[in-house]
């Protein structure tokens, strides 16, 4: 079980979403359950759309190469917060946008590409409420992992209530 409440492990839970906790050896071949204070909460209010991919940073390129073929409407949701948006999940929504290279753009995606292509957002980010919270539970090399772009071309999905790779672009 891997899981966090406003980024604490929950008692019983085997590690934290922390992608440094979830290491391969943990979890390779294995069933994960998982929870989180945002992630699953707004999964929850998107669960019955067509289709729903989960991308950040880490896999910006491989989900837009993974859409783009469809030639549909996407609507990139930033999980953010119960307190409204975070920087880093709107910006990490604008990475996405960026390698989408769609042609109309609501002013949402606009402001998201917007922060994404500003080459202050990683300084940006450091600034917001989340990093310094990250940074005080001792996750704060989880920030730059986050923050690394394009990394995987792994492309997770939600599938009933499942997550599962979609591909590997």
């Amino acid at each position: 079980m891997a899981g966090e409440r406003r980024g604490i492990t929950p008692r019983g839970f085997d590690c934290n979403i922390s992608p440094l906790d979830m290491t391969r050896e943990r979890v390779q071949g294995k069933a994960v359950v998982y929870s989180s204070t945002n992630l699953t909460r707004i999964l929850g209010k998107l669960q019955g759309r067509m289709r729903i991919i989960v991308g950040g940073f880490n896999n910006a390129k491989a989900v837009a190469d993974y859409l783009r073929p469809n030639n549909t409407k996407v609507t990139v949701v930033a999980c953010g917060s119960r307190h409204g948006p975070t920087i880093e999940d709107v910006t990490g929504a604008g990475a996405i946008v960026h390698h989408l290279h769609a042609e109309q753009l609501t002013d949402r995606a606009l402001i998201a590409l917007g922060l994404y292509r500003n080459p202050d957002w990683r300084a940006m980010i450091e600034k917001g409420r989340i990093a310094p919270l990250v940074r005080e539970l001792g996750f704060g090399k989880d920030i730059e992992f986050c923050l690394s772009t394009d990394t995987t071309t792994v492309v997770p999905g939600l599938v009933g209530k499942k997550i599962v790779v979609l591909c590997s672009c």
